[in-house]
């Protein structure tokens, strides 16, 4: 009897952190729509020569349908968190278009969007579930 008590408890605390911890949040992430990854086309690209510009284009992939669609991205040089300078002499706007001003050389264009389609661009950060999508560009 003595021995009871205690091992009751525990079992009793054993299943209360089962079913808080082992199944409190599967369910809603099985069933939201997520971004999966994001293709960014052309993957390699050159700046033309009279403009100095190339558009690029994001491409997203969800779990649910529709399957694919265009997510609005954040888009950057690199890795829009990162402490790490970016060139100068180099842009690209929210529409994708990369602009090429006094750099010569080979730079990382990145799209980047929370992996959930609901929150804002505004909202994301280091700390979000985020999705990116890279390509190349080269300015001559």
């Amino acid at each position: 009897m003595k021995f009871l008590f205690p091992s009751l408890f525990l079992l009793i605390f054993s299943c209360f952190l089962c079913l808080s911890g082992c199944g409190g949040n599967t369910m809603s992430s099985t069933t939201s729509r997520q971004l999966q990854s994001i293709t960014v086309t052309p993957a390699a690209a050159t700046a033309q020569n009279t403009s100095r510009q190339m558009q690029f284009t994001a491409m997203g992939s969800f779990n649910m349908a529709p399957m694919s669609a265009m997510p609005q991205v954040l888009w950057s040089i690199g890795n829009p968190f990162s402490a790490m300078p970016t060139p100068g002499g180099i842009t690209i706007n929210q529409n994708g278009l990369a602009s090429c001003s006094t750099f010569s050389g080979t730079v990382t264009i990145q799209a980047t969007a929370p992996m959930d389609p609901a929150m804002s661009l505004m909202q994301m950060g280091m700390m979000t579930s985020n999705v990116a999508g890279m390509a190349q560009l080269t300015c001559p």
